[in-house]
């Protein structure tokens, strides 16, 4: 692939020296404001979501001698223990600075900085990253915009905070990797580095893969049909599979017998991507070859890659939830709203989020009319880029961080043309014009948010929603503080709503019956029976599961979806007061957790 050169018009000092220090010092700074506005988060441990509270539970059962191939969390779903998909691989650099900062700090203190600087490294390394992608496109005054732009971003801000120590953040880190080794001269050193960061990023999770296939399907078209970047291609290939060999056998210890699972690498991934590697690898490397010829074989990898993982796992050619109990994906999974499509969000999160991509698409349709023809050829791969991540964002709204992630370099190219004209303009109003654009391409999300709360006031009221969350009973209930109350219950197997459970395990010995993670997902369905089934047969599953104590917060989502669902459910009865005589209310504990104890 050739290089993409920087736009003209825009200054081409391109000093690799200068970004470093201009995006260290930015990067101070938005490291010192989040680690304030994040402190609550970070003296409590307990991270942004469920993800990031298991996630923490997961590494000191590691740090205790859990084996490095056994992900099982044991006090879910006791005693048998909930399967996870999680990989080992992020855990690593947390443990790593647990071990050495434990003796000085202590465990709390140390999980407290482990937490706090691996996402920040992730958000600098990011920030770096897409500096160097916009000083590619448009020159030094690009990059800088680009650094500033990256660590004002809400969608990349949220998967970086301290304590977001979840494999979030290290996705984004292999995407950025990924988009930028596009830009590299060396066509064997990129290609090394994408296969390598691909790997990574689909073992860490397989979510990445949609995303994953369009970078590959960039190279594969250039060489098809352009003869360009066979070098570039042939060791992407090689080295992604490769690396997701190394990566399969060093952290699954039954490999090739180990069950095929949708969500995760398994061995119907690893025969599809070596029959694809096979097919490709040599002939880009080693062969020289006509259209025809380089076609046929980037579609036979596809089709032999495809027939070989569907006859595999064919459960997965609908999805990798296809196969999940019906009451579950009911009353569970189509409740999380970020694995959802963009139409089931609420209006002022979606504007606010979707900005930046939509903002970098316009930008780029201009940017590709004032190119010429080699700049237009090459920004055509970042325009199929940043639709598909786009789209990709629309269907699955947890995606919309790659797609920001794509969009912010090209933004801060079309600031840094414009600033070169808002230069060498005379006339002052035009010039006011230039400066108002420039900041509502700096930060479109609260810009649109503004616009459309004054136009509708269905998104005003979307908006209130979303800020009055945190400050509700309900989360004051679900709080570490609160939860942590739990502790002086003597050793007990609770069944809490999803989003508590993990809490739970975090700052508790106790064991809980659930949480909101799919692979666990009998438990999930006895979960859900128990609040939302009449109270004789909910006796029975309680029984069968050996639960000693009922925890909930009466405002909690989850709890008012029984109640509303089910008004003869074991829920309802208990939220109205008529509480059956085989279980007894405690008092209250934290800041208003209903408690009953099983007799």
């Amino acid at each position: 692939m050739r290089r993409i050169e920087p736009m003209n018009g825009v200054p081409q000092n391109n000093s690799k020296e200068s970004l470093p220090k201009l995006a260290a010092i930015i990067w101070l700074a938005a490291a010192a404001f989040l680690i304030y506005s994040s402190w609550p988060n970070i003296a409590s441990r307990s991270g942004w979501d469920p993800d990031d509270q298991l996630r923490m539970v997961q590494l000191r059962d590691f740090l205790a001698g859990q084996s490095w191939f056994d992900t099982t969390q044991y006090r879910l779903n006791a005693p048998e223990g909930g399967p996870m998909h999680w990989s080992r691989l992020i855990e690593l650099p947390l443990a790593i600075i647990v071990i050495i900062a434990a003796p000085l700090f202590g465990q709390a203190g140390a999980e407290m900085l482990a937490g706090t600087v691996i996402p920040l490294l992730c958000y600098a390394t990011i920030a770096y990253i897409l500096g160097r992608v916009a000083m590619s496109l448009g020159g030094r005054l690009a990059g800088g915009i680009a650094v500033v732009m990256t660590l004002m971003s809400p969608a990349i801000t949220m998967q970086l905070r301290p304590m977001r120590i979840d494999h979030h953040g290290w996705q984004l880190v292999c995407a950025a990797l990924t988009l930028w080794t596009l830009f590299w001269p060396s066509p064997r050193k990129a290609g090394v580095v994408m296969g390598l960061a691909m790997a990574v990023w689909l073992h860490i999770s397989l979510e990445g893969a949609p995303a994953a296939a369009a970078f590959f399907a960039v190279l594969g078209w250039r060489w098809a049909f352009k003869g360009d970047g066979a070098q570039r291609l042939g060791w992407a290939v090689l080295t992604f599979t490769s690396a997701t060999l190394a990566l399969f056998f060093g952290t699954q210890a039954t490999g090739l017998s180990a069950p095929n699972f949708c969500d995760t690498i398994s061995p119907a991934h690893i025969y599809a991507i070596a029959a694809a590697g096979m097919i490709i690898a040599p002939p880009a490397l080693l062969l020289q070859m006509g259209r025809v010829p380089r076609f046929a074989i980037v579609l036979a990898a596809a089709l032999a890659s495809a027939a070989i993982y569907l006859n595999a796992a064919p459960d997965c050619a609908r999805g990798a939830f296809s196969t999940m109990d019906p009451v579950v994906r009911a009353y569970w999974y189509d409740m999380v709203r970020e694995g959802l499509p963009v139409w089931h969000q609420k209006w002022g999160t979606a504007i606010l989020m979707l900005a930046v991509p939509a903002v970098g698409l316009a930008t780029l349709a201009l940017l590709l009319i004032r190119s010429d023809v080699e700049q237009r050829a090459n920004y055509a791969i970042i325009a199929f880029l940043s639709i598909y991540t786009l789209l990709l964002s629309l269907l699955v709204f947890r995606t919309v961080s790659t797609a920001t992630l794509v969009a912010t370099p090209v933004i801060a190219t079309g600031i840094a043309k414009l600033f070169s004209r808002y230069r060498a303009e005379p006339v002052a109003i035009r010039r006011i014009g230039l400066v108002a654009l420039m900041a509502l391409m700096l930060m479109p999300g609260p810009y649109f948010s503004q616009i459309f709360k004054l136009l509708s006031p269905h998104v005003a009221n979307s908006q209130l929603e979303v800020a009055g969350e945190k400050g509700s009973e309900a989360g004051q209930c679900e709080s570490s503080e609160s939860v942590r109350a739990l502790a002086a219950l003597k050793q007990a197997n609770i069944v809490a709503p999803f989003d508590i459970g993990p809490k739970i395990l975090l700052n508790t010995s106790h064991s809980v019956l659930a949480s909101s993670h799919h692979r666990n997902e009998k438990a999930l369905r006895a979960h859900i029976d128990i609040y939302r089934l009449p109270p004789m047969q909910s006796r029975g599953i309680i029984k069968r599961r050996k639960i000693t104590h009922i925890v909930a917060c009466i405002d909690e989502a989850e709890m008012k979806g029984y109640q509303r669902r089910n008004p003869d459910g074991l829920w309802a009865q208990l939220a109205k007061g008529n509480t059956p005589d085989w279980l007894e209310k405690m008092p209250d504990m934290g800041e208003g957790l209903k408690v009953w104890r099983v007799r």
